[in-house]
């Protein structure tokens, strides 16, 4: 009988060892998933909202509208996400979860042109920061939020891309 309550006590203690740790795998698999589907949001952006006719002198001039467009399909397509407050803001940007596996979604877009000093080319600078708070995946971690406890944690990614014309 000292075995079986032992057994039991160590397989509590370990549950409650390995849990955080489960939920740290799933928070780093998030992350990925958040980085790579924001910078391949950015790059098909980017290739689609060039203004062409500034290629002529090798300014790298951007549709800011299309660009913010082009970027919220694919990122909403990338998550499963739609786009919630279309034609409001270019500069700040929400999604919402159809299915229910993350919480809304915050964007914000900055672009910055600058004309390079040494090439006299027209530079674009797109920065991008998504962010939310994470959805915990574990019983334990949801119970602790369900609570009241102070245990949220703000998911980002950042990216930055810096268009430029080459001859």
């Amino acid at each position: 009988m000292k075995n079986i309550a032992i057994a039991m006590l160590l397989l509590l203690l370990l549950s409650v060892l390995l849990e955080p740790m489960v939920e740290l795998m799933y928070l780093g698999k998030e992350k990925i998933v958040l980085g790579t589907a924001l910078g391949n949001a950015a790059r098909s952006a980017k290739d689609r909202s060039l203004i062409y006719e500034s290629h002529r002198d090798l300014d790298a001039s951007v549709d800011e509208e299309k660009f913010v467009e082009y970027f919220a399909e694919a990122f909403g397509d990338a998550l499963k996400l739609t786009w919630t407050n279309q034609g409001l803001s270019t500069r700040e940007l929400t999604f919402a979860s159809a299915n229910g596996k993350y919480n809304d979604f915050t964007v914000t877009v900055e672009f910055k042109e600058e004309m390079n000093e040494a090439t006299g080319q027209l530079v674009t600078e797109v920065e991008l920061k998504a962010q939310s708070e994470y959805k915990f995946q574990t019983k334990y971690l949801q119970l602790a939020e369900d609570a009241g406890q102070d245990v949220a944690y703000q998911l980002e990614s950042e990216r930055m891309l810096i268009l430029s014309v080459k001859n």
